[in-house]
């Protein structure tokens, strides 16, 4: 999996003064709108001004499934959150282009390496409004040699721009369909790096927008970056989904 790797802090989600509002993902594909970078926010002490602040990092990424109206991302994205209390572990944050929210772990399928987010404390308008940036799946598996879009947050904080915005990238289906005891997955030719776990892959056409997997890892040594990588399928995320909203 294309985890764990070393984000670089950057500022804390809120406030956020130094976020370029003049940039906006309106009238992108629809598949870089439905992504939402994961992080964690940590207490840090300055030992400048003696006083305490927050450090946040981007630990992966999700994105809206618009007809079920959950955030997915990989499960071993977020996992760790359950291994300590807030003070250890962090606080979720989830969101982009600046704008964050806490959420906290909804469903986990570490069999399947699949997660639903909630967000916490947003009127249901909130969730509506973001829903509708969503992807929505495919229910068939691609042809071989067809173009897959896919976004998300490479690398974590260290690629965050002025407008804390995602990565768009592209590939095509190697494999269209591999099976083991565990899982389906469908094999991508195209680049991935740590960060992009959890990222929707999407077909490229028509609008970028009809699900087929979930980015979940790379089959290198380090299995951090790569120009190959296994989307889990699309039915293990429509059970997740039908199973965190019943």
């Amino acid at each position: 999996m294309p985890e764990p790797f070393s984000p670089t802090p950057s500022p804390a989600p809120e406030p956020q003064p130094g976020i370029n509002r003049s940039i906006s993902s309106v009238d992108q594909p629809r598949v870089y709108r439905a992504v939402r970078a994961v992080g964690v926010v940590k207490p840090m002490f300055n030992p400048t001004n003696q006083q305490f602040g927050n450090n946040f990092q981007v630990t992966g990424t999700a994105f809206w499934l618009s007809e079920y109206r959950v955030l997915i991302t990989c499960a071993h994205v977020v996992q760790g959150l359950l291994l300590g209390d807030a003070v250890q572990t962090g606080l979720l944050m989830i969101g982009n282009m600046g704008d964050y929210s806490r959420a906290a772990i909804a469903s986990l399928d570490l069999a399947h390496d699949l997660a639903v987010l909630k967000i916490i404390d947003k009127p249901d308008s909130f969730i509506d409004s973001e829903a509708k940036t969503g992807v929505s799946i495919l229910e068939r598996y691609p042809q071989v040699g067809e173009a897959v879009a896919y976004a998300g947050f490479p690398l974590g904080s260290q690629l965050l721009n002025s407008a804390h915005a995602p990565t768009f990238s592209d590939g095509v289906v190697a494999v269209q369909l591999r099976e083991s005891p565990l899982r389906k997955e469908i094999q991508v030719t195209g680049a991935v790096v740590g960060g992009y776990s959890g990222a929707p892959v999407v077909l490229r056409e028509p609008d970028s927008s009809r699900l087929i997997g979930v980015l979940a890892r790379g089959p290198s040594s380090s299995e951090t970056q790569g120009n190959i990588f296994m989307a889990i399928s699309w039915e293990h995320v429509k059970a997740i989904a039908e199973l965190a909203t019943s």
